[in-house]
């Protein structure tokens, strides 16, 4: 952004910490942080809530703050939380969902793994790195996939092990991380336990920022998104390398 007095905010909306980047002015409040967020996920901005996380790693709820947008950022940063009450649908929808782009996509179906029995549950698969930017050439690397909680308006769950440096939120996950995702979450419990089994040395969880694009397009989500994996990141398929 042009002007000195706008802050670009690092919004991850949890459950599953899709990433959205807003732009708001040093003066504003969090209320307008509210309205610019809802107006990307297309909700009320009466159901978003917003937390910053103290220097002690304690979570503190900002949602009806007064302070501006500038003094709040100076004392906790620029990467904010949100929290959808009344989220977009039930995990089992997302399932559903992510289930028909897995089944309806032959490119997806020969690319890819399901987890588990079921493709619903998440899919996986080899890719060899090809931007020594972001990653180490030829080096393989684990793709997991999975539907997050808001799937598809939400990105999916985007895993690579071992880690990347593209676009990605935590880094080094282990997998007592995933153990841990896997009581919280038993839906895919077993798709979290299988990719415990699975990590090479760590892994991160990756962040598309053309999200929103890419399901707003007529086209699979999921073709679109591992067309992006290999342009944008360099993590193409292993069969091409």
């Amino acid at each position: 952004m042009s002007s000195e007095n706008q802050i670009h905010l690092i919004v991850l909306l949890k459950p599953e910490l899709s990433e959205y980047h807003v732009f708001v002015n040093y003066g504003d409040t969090p209320h307008d942080v509210r309205t610019k967020l809802a107006q990307k996920l297309g909700i009320n901005p009466k159901r978003i809530r917003l937390f910053v996380k103290r220097r002690d790693g304690v979570e503190y709820e900002i949602t009806h703050a007064s302070e501006s947008v500038g003094s709040l950022v100076n004392a906790y940063g620029n990467v904010w939380y949100a929290v959808i009450e009344e989220p977009y649908g039930s995990l089992e929808n997302a399932i559903e969902s992510f289930r028909e782009h897995v089944t309806s996509s032959f490119k997806i179906m020969q690319k890819y793994k399901p987890l588990v029995d079921d493709p619903g549950l998440g899919i996986w698969t080899t890719k060899v790195c090809k931007k020594k930017e972001f990653c180490s050439p030829n080096r393989e690397y684990y793709t997991f996939i999975l539907p997050s909680v808001g799937y598809p308006k939400t990105e999916p769950i985007i895993l690579i092990s071992p880690k990347v440096w593209h676009k990605c939120c935590f880094h080094n996950l282990k997998p007592e991380y995933f153990l841990v995702k896997a009581r919280e979450f038993p839906e895919l419990q077993a798709s979290f336990e299988e990719i415990a089994k699975r990590i090479r040395i760590n892994a991160c969880l990756m962040h598309v920022e053309a999200w929103d694009y890419i399901r707003q397009s007529e086209e699979n989500p999921l073709e679109v998104l591992d067309v992006a994996l290999c342009t944008d990141v360099g993590l193409c398929d292993s069969r091409s390398a």
